[in-house]
């Protein structure tokens, strides 16, 4: 029995077919602050302040769309901090104890 699949059958619940949805709010969460404080604070002209609001947001968005190992930067945030948190030092010093043997220090 074959089954028919579809060219498009990854492009649902994504954008344009490229970025899924949770990339481009977190694109959207993590540029707007920069167009703001651009726009807001900066005393430039309009043509400096839309400059200075690209340098900074579009590298961000950017990074944000794409996100990390086909994940969204929260997904990725979450399990750096896990690996961080739950991480051991393990020493392995070359001693290879037989099976019923004890150490004596």
């Amino acid at each position: 029995m074959e089954y028919y699949i579809p060219s498009n059958f990854e492009d649902s619940g994504k954008i344009a077919g490229l970025f899924g949805i949770r990339n481009v709010i977190e694109a959207g969460i993590l540029s707007l602050p920069f167009i703001y404080l651009s726009f807001a604070f900066f005393p430039g002209g309009l043509t400096w302040k839309i400059i200075i609001a690209a340098v900074f947001a579009i590298p961000t968005g950017g990074m944000a769309l794409m996100g990390v190992n086909d994940d969204c930067l929260s997904l990725f945030a979450k399990s750096i901090w896990q690996w961080y948190k739950n991480k051991r030092i393990y020493e392995y010093r070359g001693e290879v104890l037989e099976k019923g043997s004890r150490k004596i220090l």
